[in-house]
């Protein structure tokens, strides 16, 4: 065997050695489609055991891409189907299996689905108690989907709050990050910051080192519109028939709060989703639509990609009582719809 020159042994060498240090993915690829997005909420991300007023039916799939639709966010609460009592936090398989055959459906639709890591009220607690359980379940839905299609994301963590603060969740987005990049380098990682992903957070947000990153925010501004009548939310269940008109005055600060957010994700070179915004089946009938289409239109504009809240509860725009669509609604976020 002839020798190789030194040079060339080093050229070798050293090319092996940045590989390997290389915290990078191989090839870059356009993010997928996130914008014309719903939220399947109150649904999945209930505790175990419980079930909230949206039963999962894999048929929402076909209805929301029919509808026009491009996207599915599925909030789900993997957190009450680890296994504490084991070092490995080990998942609950049958539940997991239900969860590839929503995935599954997803992709058949041609949508794109985002795994939302949704309701880990335990973390927002008492971070340090629970991190090692959140890493272990990243761990698992990493390998377990790592040669699915690049139209599924992954969503680390909705809405860090609570003790969950900025600095305390930046340590954790390195860790959680590095985790999953063992075992997946190509599927897009969505990251928010603190403070229920808040547009504000984000001047606070570390983001990893890694060239598939979205950032994410959520938009639920002015709460007492968007929220009044709904019971979940302390404070605001009793107001009623607050009105937004959409003003020149209202509609500029919807745009610059939406500029803020989108200035910092060009700055850091990520793409922007709209993860959450939306408005209670309470508000005023042309409160709801007016709100809506404003902010679709606005993120249309900046180029931020958005997912409403939610499908068929509080906030919905689908009755599943009657199998119908609220139509005014369905066409302020995808156009005419089905």
């Amino acid at each position: 065997m002839k020798r190789l020159s030194l040079f060339l042994f080093a050229s070798v060498f050293c090319f092996f050695l940045l590989a390997g240090c290389s915290t990078q993915t191989t090839e870059k690829a356009e993010p997928p489609v996130l914008t014309k997005c719903i939220n399947i909420g109150n649904c999945l991300e209930a505790p175990k055991g419980v079930s909230w007023d949206v039963p999962m039916n894999p048929s929402y799939f076909s209805l929301i891409k029919k509808a026009g639709f491009q996207c599915v966010r599925l909030p789900v609460r993997f957190s009450d189907y680890a296994d504490k009592s084991r070092p490995d936090y080990l998942l609950d398989e049958s539940f997991l299996k239900k969860i590839d055959s929503y995935i599954n459906e997803a992709l058949s639709q041609n949508l794109t689905l985002v795994l939302d890591l949704h309701h880990f009220m335990e973390i927002m607690d008492k971070p340090n108690d629970n991190i090692n359980c959140l890493i272990a379940i990243w761990d698992q839905l990493s390998r377990r989907y790592k040669d699915y299609p690049n139209a599924l994301v992954f969503e680390l963590l909705n809405e860090p709050q609570g003790n969950l603060d900025s600095a305390t969740w930046n340590s954790y987005l390195q860790r959680i990050v590095q985790t999953i990049r063992k075992n997946d380098t190509k599927h897009y990682l969505i990251v928010g910051g603190a403070n229920y992903n808040s547009i504000d957070s984000l001047s606070a947000l570390e983001l990893p080192k890694d060239d598939r990153l979205i950032a994410t925010v959520h938009y639920y501004e002015p709460n007492n519109v968007t929220f009044q009548g709904d019971p979940y939310h302390a404070g605001f269940e009793n107001l009623h028939d607050i009105t937004w008109t959409g003003t020149n005055e209202v509609t500029a600060y919807l745009k610059m709060r939406l500029e803020t957010a989108k200035k910092w994700a060009d700055a850091h070179n990520v793409p922007l989703f709209l993860g959450e915004f939306g408005i209670s089946r309470e508000a005023p009938a042309q409160t709801r639509v007016a709100w809506t289409n404003a902010v679709v239109q606005e993120c249309e504009k900046s180029g931020i990609s958005y997912g409403y809240w939610e499908f068929a509860s509080g906030f919905g725009i689908y009755d599943l009582s009657t199998s119908s669509w609220n139509t005014n609604m369905l066409n302020a976020l995808v156009g005419s719809g089905s």
